[in-house]
């Protein structure tokens, strides 16, 4: 019997403003399906399960959209859903369709606090140019050798040479390679990786750091060992929620998904080294080794191996050893055999980042006990000497870089990222990211939730409980007179299409209580099982950490006590210098792997203690 052929899929026209940019969407297709394909990025912190409300837009006409869904109901309201507000993570195409993206949906390709790096480092990579004259072959001269590769081994009179990978023979096998000039690249583990026609000295290496929320890339010279330039974005995985485990299951639920999401970001990483490049005017193949940090899930995830054991008990890495990959395996447009080394890590939660951060700031080589803690999606603490180092991960949550916050943002143009509180007047001021000539928030990050949270509790405004208190200016409260939400920047002033205020609620509060919490205790508990009652140095790292108010996280209690004689350290990205060591230098990589062995990692979720103390470190301290 023969089979019913399959119906050719059904197109319509999607246009989105205010870009301009109009083309095809698939019937059934969501909108922020849509939109992904044309590069046009809408939010979706919740990995588009309809949780969030970020990815709210204006469409017209309604009526050429999926159904409301119960979900849109309960996020919009119906006075919204009325004039043709929809979520874009819901509503599938059915019909042409015009789509409207406020500024507060619109997700930002830029990264901010990853590339304040400009230092210089003493070299001695793994990889090393060698110029070769080769001769023409000629029977005439003698024995010939069995084949050309014997040849070239003899010229360069070196029989370690060793000349493993398909690419490289394919390229030795082309015509000018039989006489004249060549560049070999050599790699101490891996053989010839790269071979180049005619002398080319420069040698370039790239570091990246892959972050959850951010990408970096660190192009530096193996002659002087300095970084030459250096380049971020926002993750584009984000699309499919802001934290690890949102992306764990969206692979696990589809087949096709652990490939998209390593490419997405093997894509925008070769666009960082290509804005990397040009700025060096240099080309792809000057570069001839890369190295690699990130927490354990985005390691997996870009070397193409599955991470379902690191979201499901006992949360396990496939292998915490380090891997050594060829550019063209994980997709990295340089030549082919180019050797990416992806940094060991410790455990499931705690990955090559963290041991990047700990290879940069070296608590191992000092008497001085040292506390580092690197706040991200989420948090990684570190604790030690050289007697020894304690690490744990504190489940925080994306909620202090903006996410599952209403008016949360990640760290961009228009962010709120710094907020002062008059306790006598109650008068907000705030500083925004970026050079909008305009001033106007688009929403509040988590450098500014915190100052938000420290300024309220110094002002009153919030209790030790998290409540609200009511009757004060700028509290909103509910028809059961509760205080449901303090007003940072009025509708006027804030660049919200929709009209809303910029404000912290209740809920909001909630969220920081719930993320503070699991810090604060993960870092006492990772005390008292290292047998270390205090510390001589806090160092705080991370692109948010480095760029929030140290003394508003103590003020909460989401950091420890801080005493005149502790030294406080402030680190952009110690996660992407460690990458950039390891690269350049291979004592520092030979001591990161050593040292990955040797850190003790503690499992919190298995400590009864966590769920005696989290409860109460969720209170907020009294003013």
């Amino acid at each position: 019997m023969d089979k019913e052929p399959i119906p050719e899929p059904t197109f319509f026209r999607v246009t989105f403003e205010p870009m301009g940019i109009s083309c095809p969407g698939k019937a059934g297709e969501s909108l922020i399906e849509v939109s992904a394909a044309q590069h046009l990025m809408i939010r979706s912190d919740c990995g588009g399960l309809g949780g969030c409300g970020k990815c709210l837009v204006a469409v017209n006409p309604k009526e050429n959209l999926s159904p409301v869904t119960d979900t849109e109901r309960g996020i919009i309201g119906a006075e919204k859903l009325a004039v043709g507000y929809r979520l874009a993570c819901q509503a599938a195409v059915t019909g042409p369709v015009k789509v409207s993206i406020p500024e507060t949906a619109s997700d930002s390709k830029e990264g901010l606090g990853k590339t304040e790096l400009e230092e210089t480092f003493p070299p001695d990579p793994m990889v090393k140019r060698r110029h070769v004259s080769i001769p023409r072959l000629s029977v005439s001269s003698g024995q010939p050798p069995r084949d050309f590769l014997t040849h070239l081994t003899r010229t360069v009179d070196d029989t370690r040479l060793l000349f493993k990978d398909p690419s490289v023979i394919r390229t030795l096998s082309r015509p000018e390679f039989y006489r004249g000039e060549a560049t070999l690249v050599c790699h101490e583990e891996k053989g010839i990786v790269a071979a180049l026609t005619g002398k080319k000295e420069r040698s370039l290496g790239l570091a990246l750091d892959i972050g959850t929320t951010t990408l970096a890339a660190y192009l530096c010279d193996f002659a002087s060992g300095a970084v030459l330039s250096s380049a971020a974005s926002a993750n584009p995985q984000r699309r499919f929620g802001e934290d690890v485990i949102s992306r764990i299951t969206h692979i696990n639920e589809k087949d096709a998904a652990l490939s998209d999401l390593q490419k997405i970001v093997a894509d925008e990483i070769n666009a960082l080294t290509a804005r990397c490049l040009e700025t060096c005017d240099a080309d792809k193949s000057d570069i001839d080794e890369v190295s690699l940090v990130g927490n354990t899930t985005m390691e997996q995830i870009f070397t193409g191996i599955h991470p379902h054991g690191l979201g499901a008990s006992p949360y396990l890495p496939v292998s915490c050893e380090p891997q050594n990959l060829r550019a063209a395996d994980v997709g990295l447009d340089l030549n082919p055999a180019t050797n990416v080394f992806v940094f060991p890590v410790i455990s499931g939660f705690v990955g090559g980042d963290t041991m990047g951060v700990i290879l940069s700031e070296r608590p191992h080589e000092d008497d001085a006990v040292s506390l580092i803690v690197d706040i991200g999606t989420n948090g990684e603490v570190v604790l030690g000497n050289r007697k020894g180092l304690w690490c744990t991960s504190c489940a925080t949550g994306p909620a202090l870089e903006g996410a599952h916050i209403e008016c949360g943002m990640r760290a961009s143009g228009g962010a709120i990222h710094r907020v002062t509180i008059d306790p006598e007047n109650y008068r907000v001021d705030y500083d925004l990211l970026g050079n909008d000539e305009t001033g106007r928030a688009r929403g509040i990050c988590g450098s500014g939730i915190i100052d938000t949270v420290a300024g309220m509790l110094k002002a009153g405004l919030l209790l030790s409980s998290g409540r609200i208190k009511e009757g004060l200016p700028g509290v909103i409260t509910d028809e059961k007179q509760i205080g449901r939400k303090f007003v940072l920047v009025p509708a006027s002033a804030s660049a919200s299409a929709s009209g809303v205020e910029v404000t912290l609620t209740l809920a909001d509060v909630r969220q920081v209580q719930l993320a503070k919490a699991a810090l604060s205790v993960g870092i006492k508990l990772l005390m008292q099982t290292a047998g270390i009652d205090r510390f001589d140095r806090l160092v705080l790292t991370g692109a948010f950490g480095a760029r929030f108010d140290w003394k508003n996280a103590v003020a909460i209690g989401m950091l420890p006590e801080i005493d005149d004689q502790t030294e406080v350290k402030v680190v952009a990205n110690a996660a992407g210098r460690g990458a950039v060591m390891a690269l350049l230098n291979r004592k520092y990589r030979k001591e990161g792997i050593a040292l990955a062995n040797q850190v003790k990692f503690v499992e919190l979720a298995e400590d009864p203690k966590f769920a005696v103390e989290f409860p109460a470190a969720t209170m907020f301290p009294d003013p």
